[in-house]
């Protein structure tokens, strides 16, 4: 819910301006407004770079235009480009004397730490801004936002009493200023609350309060529709169409064109890219669950492949999350199919988009402890630069005295001057530990992936010993398998012949070579799958399963009355059979067959 929300902690910008701001500012203000209501706010780029060059501007100007410029980049992913310009926001807004610009530029700052995932720095960060505007009138606006974004951050966290405390005083506001999109917002998040607790519970009253918010956030786009923003929209359409999917009691034919008729809605308004791009997969995604409620699979199937196909085309890494998750879901129904070629293609696939997630997760995390490296130096620097400003204004009342007051006061500023610069040193250290032990912890974090890594790798070369140990098996059993049913065929001969001595003496010589076998079937299995896919390749002849029999024999060392026991033959037999593999292999008379055979390396990979 952290990331849902982030959208419209953006997309709802609007603010008391502070006293100071040009009319230029104010009206890119204002525009970039408008563009957010159809998610085309990053076309105020241009215009903001050429409004940070006017003359006029004032540290609130500067301020504002950084901080929505910040905002423009966070909602397209551009979060190194976002960093910098909060960063110069931030630091205008020391330079203002307004505490409303002090908490817009706080807002933003906790807007880029929400992107981050950074909870604790988000709650500081709202709350410092509403501190701030405290006690002030006329400031709904910048309260609202921040109430909001404190809701936001609890629903992370899954804290119901907090999301709801929060959400009802952004709900105060939002009325206090009847701006429709803010309203939907409020609507949209009490909803998200009473659905939570529906699922804890399981009470009706629950689910209904959860239908009742929903019709809520609706019908104030329809008295309103070019006041609630299209990401609103989709959002109030994408939970209607789930509410169809998971709750609603009708039948199902009345249920999915109820949810179809709001994922219209939807995919009308991204169809105009008026909203998040992403949203498409919400839409495919309960239209393939529908498929699957009615147990037409290959619908499911190709609903998914659509969203995957538009995901790809985008070329958008920080869509790589969905994409897996796409590919994972496209497994599961290939395995439902039975199409299990077809699911292990799509896992193969979601594992190498995974790799690729990994990569992207690193590189956030990178930025994510620099960010956090950054904002706690500055904090420290904010923190020296207020303390080294108190105390000059000391030494300003000091420098009025009289004479010895004067005197009083250099010792005093020495002392000062002293403290601070030991100060600084033990501060600078601190940030320089603080500093190696994050780059500690992001080496140790990197190894434990290493050595996660090395552990899965073993885990498949384990796999892969286990099936070719089984191969080994499965060979050798067979040839024990061949050898039982010649037996049985000739104990079968006699019994006809009625000939029970012959019988007896049969079940002897069996008996005796039953040992040998065991060593015979013991050697096989060291014998690599392989050898046998190297034999046929050498042959000039196709080998039949009796020709690989004589050669794995050969291959072992057993001599010819060794192997005319084993196969219940003559050893003039075995001998011709001898030249006719030679024939085979193409080997000329003089040469040797076994020495040929023992040239085979059966450890190779073909």
């Amino acid at each position: 819910m952290m990331r849902i929300t982030l959208t419209f902690l953006f997309l709802c910008i609007q603010v008391v301006y502070a006293q100071t701001l040009t009319d230029r500012t104010e009206k890119f203000i204002k525009r970039v407004e408008q563009l957010s209501l159809v998610n085309q706010q990053f076309l105020g780029i241009d215009e903001a770079n050429q409004l940070l060059e006017n003359p006029k501007n004032g540290s609130d100007d500067y301020t504002y235009l950084y901080a929505y410029l910040g905002g423009i980049y966070i909602s397209m992913d551009s979060i190194q480009k976002a960093r910098q310009v909060i960063g110069q926001s931030m630091e205008y807004a020391q330079q203002s004397d307004s505490p409303v610009t002090k908490a817009f530029a706080l807002r933003f700052k906790a807007l880029l730490n929400s992107y981050f995932n950074l909870p604790d720095e988000v709650v500081k960060d709202a709350i410092q801004g509403l501190k701030l505007v405290e006690g002030l009138k006329d400031q709904a606006y910048i309260k609202y936002h921040l109430n909001y974004l404190l809701y936001a951050t609890y629903s992370g966290w899954k804290e119901e009493q907090k999301m709801m405390d929060y959400i009802l005083i952004a709900k105060k506001y939002a009325e206090e200023l009847n701006k429709p999109n803010y309203l939907a917002n409020v609507a949209n998040g009490l909803s998200s609350i009473y659905l939570f607790r529906y699922r804890e519970s399981q009470k009706k009253q629950d689910l209904d309060s959860n239908l009742y918010y929903m019709h809520q956030a609706y019908q104030l786009y329809q008295q309103h529709p070019k006041e609630v923003s299209g990401n609103t929209l989709v959002v109030i359409a994408v939970n209607y169409a789930n509410y169809f999917l998971e709750h609603d009691k009708s039948a199902f034919a009345e249920r999915k064109k109820q949810a179809y008729a709001y994922l219209s809605i939807a995919e009308d308004v991204l169809n105009k890219k008026q909203a998040q791009f992403k949203r498409w997969v919400n839409i495919y995604g309960i239209k393939s669950e529908f498929a699957q409620q009615e147990g037409d699979l290959e619908l499911a199937a190709s609903y998914l492949q659509e969203a995957l196909s538009r995901i790809r085309a985008q070329r958008d890494n920080s869509l790589l999350r969905l994409e897996y998750t796409l590919y994972k879901s496209l497994a599961s129904l290939s395995k439902k199919k039975n199409d299990i070629p077809a699911a292990l293609a799509y896992q193969e696939k979601a594992e190498e988009v995974l790799n690729k997630n990994f990569d992207q997760i690193q590189l956030f995390n990178a930025q994510k402890l620099e960010m956090q490296y950054e904002s706690e130096k500055k904090d420290s620097q904010l923190k020296l630069l207020s303390e080294s400003a108190a105390l000059r204004q000391k030494m300003n009342y000091l420098y009025g005295g009289v004479a010895l007051l004067a005197i009083l006061g250099l010792a005093f500023m020495f002392r000062a001057y002293h403290y601070k610069l030991r100060y600084s040193i033990q501060r600078e250290k601190q940030l320089a530990k603080e500093k190696e032990d994050a780059e500690q912890t992001a080496a140790m974090q990197m190894l434990f992936e290493k050595e996660e890594q090395a552990r899965l790798k073993a885990e498949q070369d384990l796999l892969e010993l286990k099936h070719q140990q089984l191969q080994k098996e499965a060979l050798a059993n067979s040839l024990l398998i061949d050898h039982k049913n010649d037996m049985l065929k000739q104990i079968k001969h006699k019994i006809q012949a009625g000939d029970a001595q012959d019988i007896n003496k049969l079940l002897k010589d069996e008996a005796l070579l039953t040992a040998d076998f065991e060593d015979i079937k013991w050697q096989i299995q060291q014998l690599h799958p392989t050898f046998f896919q190297q034999l046929m390749e050498r042959a000039t002849q196709k080998l039949t399963a009796l020709d690989l029999r004589y050669c794995a024999y050969l291959y072992l060392q057993m001599s010819t009355k060794q192997i005319a026991q084993v196969l219940h033959v003559e050893a003039q037999s075995v001998r011709m059979f001898k030249y006719r593999l030679k024939q085979k292999f193409g080997l000329p008379k003089e040469s040797d067959l076994e020495e040929f055979l023992q040239s085979v390396d059966p450890k190779s990979n073909v």
